[in-house]
């Protein structure tokens, strides 16, 4: 027979063990309602991000170019942009171009050098330009936009003697466009020949990035093939109204007197 002592013992130990049950029963839910709290923290977090960069970025104009190089944008169908590009020496380009069907543009350029500035030297114009470009796909869901054109427009110092830009013309060119990453993040790459005879192939990259519809930060790198040749731009693009934009820019950077700064006025309109 069990005694009254032992009866005792054998309740306390089982009240012990339910207590420790109950002790870790309540640390497990415990834990589980920080897990549950912890995740509903980051899904709030996450989703308020996302919801701020689809509020920031989306809206932001597509450009057709970015500093120097073409992105597969085109300008739509009845529609123009006339812009002037005011660079070294006082010169101004001026640029117009056309959506005469709904994935075509085409387009002339005209470069004026020493039009702004002191002293007496002779105003003096270049040979008019040529440019077309042809929006040949779209672009999906993965796949980027892609677009084939011809840029007769050279850059910097021009030659008489040749007949040829100290940074020359982007010739025939095949270029890609696609958002990556985050909203309003879009980059374009893609390669351009201008002598059939010598250089070959070049290559180009770069990447804007918009803040609603009022900012534009464009970055690229130009004529890639050999090392002291290649170009780094770095600008920003303000927009002022619907119509109306401003960039300012840097080119050719990091390679002393060589590097210049430009300014670029740009109007959109239809017709």
């Amino acid at each position: 027979m069990e005694t009254a002592a032992t009866q005792t013992g054998k309740e306390g130990d089982e009240e012990m063990k339910f207590e420790m049950k109950g002790g870790k029963s309540k640390t497990v839910d415990g834990r589980r309602k920080i897990n549950c709290r912890l995740f509903f923290i980051l899904f709030l977090l996450l989703t308020s991000h996302f919801s701020l960069l689809t509020c920031l970025y989306s809206e932001t104009p597509k450009p057709s170019l970015i500093i120097d190089i073409p992105t597969a944008e085109v300008i739509e169908y009845s529609n123009y942009d006339l812009s002037f590009r005011m660079h070294g020496a006082g010169g101004i380009l001026s640029k117009m171009t056309f959506g005469v069907f709904k994935p075509i543009n085409i387009g002339i350029s005209w470069d004026v050098d020493k039009l702004i500035g002191t002293g007496s030297e002779k105003i003096d114009t270049q040979p008019p330009a040529i440019l077309f470009k042809a929006r040949v796909f779209a672009g999906g869901l993965k796949l980027p936009a892609i677009s084939l054109g011809y840029d007769g427009q050279g850059y910097g110092t021009y030659d008489g003697d040749t007949d040829k830009y100290q940074y020359r013309e982007k010739g025939i060119y095949l270029t890609l466009t696609r958002e990556y990453f985050v909203p309003g993040l879009e980059m374009s790459f893609g390669g351009n020949i201008y002598d059939f005879d010598g250089d070959g192939v070049y290559g180009f990259l770069g990447a804007t990035f918009g803040i609603e519809n009022k900012l534009l930060f464009l970055t690229e790198y130009d004529n890639i093939k050999s090392m002291p040749d290649n170009r780094a731009n770095i600008g920003i693009k303000l927009f002022i109204t619907d119509n109306v934009d401003v960039s300012v820019a840097g080119r050719n950077l990091f390679k002393g007197t060589r590097s210049e700064r430009i300014a670029i006025v740009n109007y959109r309109g239809k017709f």
